[in-house]
């Protein structure tokens, strides 16, 4: 492998004494990823790898990048010239991530063999803010366990779906009623209702009868759902503002992102949507009924609806909500939140225990059925009437 990364560091810098270390973040047949991490230094310096023990003047002298490589079928030489597009947008709107820089033959991506596989290579600046994980835990979260870049990262998409871009064509990671990478045929809600249903069939047939109710009332609101999705505003999202993809000050604030794998064009409620669903809800409570699911329960669903309430009302201070929108949360709530991995691990921990199934079905069928709007409210007006399109 010495080779190849030496082959991929010529791709960058041709002069200099160059250190390095390699990480691998992923290694699957479908989706392989490196980083790694460069140092570029004067003449006459030493490199032989990134040692912890440099002095503080040799490491001053030094210049820091980051060479990403990937070999999957949402990773491409287009897509990363996208990714320059969108950084130069928002860094308009004042968030940071770092540039991404040419390589020496001019071009912002270059296609390499590395790891026994045809892979897309680029060279980030060294991000000037820290990742999550660099922090203290204590640094980012409040007292009550909230992040404390909670409202900081919901304004930023609240100001990037006002922008309402449309300079990026592909999808991004989270799309909904269509498929993200080229070589998927559904999006990830359809892949998890189809694992859910074989799950049943192979491993609890006489739950059958209750599986179908469910995936009736499921499909009823896709169609639903797709009779006005399409027309919704959109924006193009990095797409994946968690964990170690944020950058943070020293006191946990938020300053930018990084990681542009997953960005694409969404439509905006599904951005804000998922964002509290799966990273910025908190201190979720449990049921005081020992017999209910600890993975899913009323008590559960019922705090995380109002987290996300309390979301889009914040958002209104940056984004106006059309009433089209504010008639398909509902929907698309369901539609994301109903039949996806928590359920799907709690039909694996419980498909021995029928009592346990049925209290999970139960509250499928529940969720599913819902009629009372806990969203519009919180999103618009009652001024306008609208109707959905079947």
């Amino acid at each position: 492998m010495e080779k190849e990364i030496d082959k991929v560091l010529r791709l960058f810098h041709q002069e200099g004494a160059v250190a390095y270390e390699v990480k691998e973040i992923r290694q699957e047949e479908e989706d392989s990823r490196w980083i790694v991490y460069v140092e570029l230094r004067p003449d006459g310096l030493q490199a032989d790898g990134l040692r912890p023990d440099r002095s503080q003047a040799e490491d001053s002298l030094a210049e820091k990048f980051v060479i990403k490589i990937a070999a999957n079928d949402f990773t491409s030489k287009e897509r990363i010239n996208g990714w320059v597009e969108i950084i130069a947008a928002y860094r308009e709107l004042g968030c940071y991530s770092p540039a991404i820089r040419k390589s020496v033959h001019g071009n912002y991506a270059e296609t390499v063999c590395f790891g026994g596989k045809e892979c897309v290579a680029w060279e980030e600046e060294y991000a000037k803010y820290h990742l999550r994980s660099a922090l203290e835990k204590s640094v980012y979260t409040d007292r009550d366990g909230r992040y404390v870049y909670h409202d900081e990262v919901l304004a930023f998409l609240g100001k990037v779906a006002g922008k309402h871009y449309d300079f990026f064509p592909y999808h991004s990671g989270w799309a909904r009623l269509e498929p993200f990478g080229a070589k998927e045929e559904t999006d990830e809600v359809t892949e998890c209702v189809e694992t859910f249903g074989a799950m049943v069939r192979e491993r609890a047939p006489g739950f059958l009868p209750r599986w179908e109710r469910v995936l009736g009332l499921f499909e009823e609101n896709k169609r639903r759902l797709a009779g006005i999705y399409g027309k919704l505003p959109t924006s193009v999202f990095q797409s994946d503002h968690f964990g170690d993809n944020l950058l943070l000050d020293e006191e946990g604030h938020f300053k930018g992102v990084i990681d542009y794998n997953l960005a694409g064009k969404d439509t905006a409620i599904n951005v804000f949507l998922y964002t509290i669903l799966f990273g910025y809800h908190y201190n979720v409570p449990q049921p005081r009924d020992s017999e209910a699911l600890p993975e899913y329960n009323g008590t559960a669903q019922d705090f995380m609806i109002q987290s996300i309430a309390d979301a889009l009302r914040y958002l209104r201070n940056f984004y106006t909500f059309t009433e089209a929108e504010a008639q398909a949360m509902l929907p698309l709530y369901k539609y994301v939140s109903c039949i996806e991995y928590r359920q799907i691990e709690a039909f694996r921990k419980y498909q021995e225990d029928e009592g346990k199934l049925n209290l999970l079905f139960d509250r499928m069928e529940y969720e599913l059925a819902r009629e009372e709007d806990p969203f519009y409210d919180v999103m618009v007006d009652r001024n306008v009437v609208f109707s959905y399109t079947t």
